[in-house]
């Protein structure tokens, strides 16, 4: 996407479009309040905090809401207003190049506050693909086994009894993945410079070019095409 500088704020490019943040947001709202109450029906031990809700009954109410949010005002994104950002985004998931793996191989570095290794990385790099596949396939089976469990009367008895161990490894795939996510937008020294661009569209110059130079270097041509 091209950068139009009497737009952008100096020093900023342009990360995330409002389509793709409120994308975001909405995925992460919902999952949020589907772990809080999905716990609480999950074990007891979690019921007490379901006051907060007006009880378990409640909950349970709550999370089919979510639900739907989670499942299918996400999955709207594909067909309804931002689609080519987020076409493009699943395009990018799962296209890998050389600069993705070797970024994934030196992530261990990244993760713990170093610098890794690796070659000039696109909009998203390999670690970033990595977690969008974690949040795809994990969403996906988490919706389908959901499905299945709301409404057991319309599939087999094997299916149904299935759809338990695979909705409740699913949310502790998907939350191992959140924490993750949490901790480099938020605690990380030098990722959580990316959460601007999730929060108001926007990141610095330095941190494109330092973590994304491949996709910084698109800009730079795009600008001054434009000019």
């Amino acid at each position: 996407m091209a950068q139009n500088s009497k737009q952008v704020p100096e020093g900023k490019v342009l990360r995330f479009t409002d389509g793709e943040r409120f994308s975001h947001w909405v995925h992460a709202v919902s999952f949020l309040i589907l772990l809080f109450t999905g716990l609480a029906v999950l074990s007891v031990t979690f019921r007490p905090a379901m006051a907060i809700v007006g009880g378990i009954d409640n909950a349970r109410m709550i999370h089919r809401v979510a639900a739907l949010f989670f499942a299918v005002a996400v999955g709207m994104k594909f067909f309804i207003g931002d689609t080519k950002h987020h076409w493009g985004w699943i395009r990018s998931v799962f296209t890998w190049t050389k600069a993705d793996v070797m970024h994934v191989k030196a992530f261990a570095v990244e993760f713990f506050g170093g610098h890794g290794n690796y070659p000039p990385q696109a909009k998203f790099n390999g670690g970033e693909k990595i977690n969008s596949l974690f949040t795809i396939f994990g969403s996906i089976f988490i919706t389908i086994s959901g499905l299945i469990m709301w409404f057991p009367q319309y599939f087999p008895i094997g299916l149904v009894r299935i759809a338990y161990p695979i909705h409740d490894l699913s949310m502790i795939f998907m939350t191992t993945a959140l924490i993750g996510h949490l901790y480099l937008a938020l605690i990380h020294p030098e990722s959580r410079a990316a959460l601007p661009g999730m929060l108001k569209g926007y990141v610095s110059r330095g941190f494109a070019k330092a973590h994304h130079a491949a996709w910084y270097e698109e800009i730079e041509k795009q600008e001054k095409a434009g000019k």
